[in-house]
């Protein structure tokens, strides 16, 4: 007779050989004396053997089951040393918690947070992912990433957002350039230069687009990069002016390589936004990292059940999105 053994059935055999009795069986396995006698009973039918003599108190094997004894003896002995191996692996294997972020905000703003929190949690193994907004957004739904900082954009109805911080998109020049004469310029000041702008799929991208989407100046930028440090140094150097994220330009302005050119229009706010995956529960990790985030703000007292709706942010004019 061929066919798949039934582990079941033999686990309910075994624990019967082992106790002699099919009440102590039932207990060990955590299931009813009717369901440990139904197991043997299916046992012994579909292979035609008798296992156990039920004619005392205690039940006797037979020869066959004395037999088939031995072997489940060895089977669940591995079982049980598996158990052991994955538990140990187990303990040892570090927990780990995956943020995706974006190069400015990882340089500027997080390695401080994830300090604070290795401090708090030593044991705890850390990776940070690199890419645009769009990108981060896309690996918390592939649960590629626990959870992601990222400039925000257009998000998708599958995630959680808590809002993070407000930034400033400033205008930026080489002291030289003919528009850092002025004490501020206006947007249609920037139509003819060489604007150089961050890679589509960039929070900032998304939010220069907004700011410039009635002029012609997006359309004639010649320059693209993601690289942010690339994009200062050619206006650094002269080739160009930007538009970039207000914290990673403080080191250049009071160096004196760059400066700050204000707008008219006024002030264009950056949000950064924490986003996680409506589709996977928060672990304890992740919610100790939240904790380090944000602090004392309310928003930690209910991380879990977070409804996914933007807390209220004031808006300016000006007020726009990263």
């Amino acid at each position: 007779m061929s066919g798949d053994l039934n582990l079941t059935q033999l686990k309910a055999f075994h624990y019967a050989a082992t106790c002699s009795s099919i009440t102590l069986a039932a207990e060990k396995l955590f299931i009813t004396q009717p369901a440990v006698s139904m197991q043997i009973k299916a046992l012994e039918t579909y292979y035609g053997v008798q296992l156990f003599v039920r004619r005392t108190k205690r039940l006797q094997l037979t020869e066959a089951g004395n037999a088939l004894y031995h072997v489940t003896k060895k089977i669940f002995g591995l079982v049980r040393e598996a158990e052991r191996l994955l538990e140990l692996a187990g303990e040892q294997r570090p927990e780990v918690l995956k943020i995706g972020s974006t190069k400015t905000l990882v340089r500027y703003v997080l390695a401080q947070y994830i300090s604070t929190f290795q401090k708090s949690y030593p044991r705890i193994q850390i990776q940070v992912d690199e890419g645009s907004s769009r990108e981060m957004v896309l690996s918390v739904l592939k649960n590629e990433n626990d959870l992601a900082i990222v400039g925000r954009v257009p998000y998708d109805d599958r995630l959680k957002v808590i809002p993070f911080f407000e930034d400033e998109l400033v205008l930026l020049a080489a002291p030289g350039h003919p528009l850092a004469k002025n004490p501020a310029v206006s947007i249609e000041d920037l139509k003819g230069e060489n604007l150089i702008l961050r890679e589509k799929g960039s929070g900032t991208r998304e939010l220069v687009e907004k700011v410039l989407e009635k002029t012609s100046l997006v359309s004639s930028a010649f320059i693209e990069s993601g690289n942010v440090d690339f994009i200062k140094e050619l206006v650094r150097i002269g080739d160009g002016i930007t538009l970039l994220a207000g914290m990673g330009a403080d080191e250049h302005v009071n160096r004196g390589d760059l400066r700050i050119i204000p707008l008219k229009e006024g002030s264009f706010r950056l949000k950064i936004d924490i986003v996680t995956s409506r589709d996977r529960e928060l672990s304890s990790i992740d919610e100790a990292f939240l904790r380090v985030l944000l602090g004392d703000r309310k928003e930690t007292e209910s991380i879990r059940a977070y409804s996914g709706d933007l807390v209220p942010v004031e808006e300016s004019e000006n007020s726009a999105s990263v």
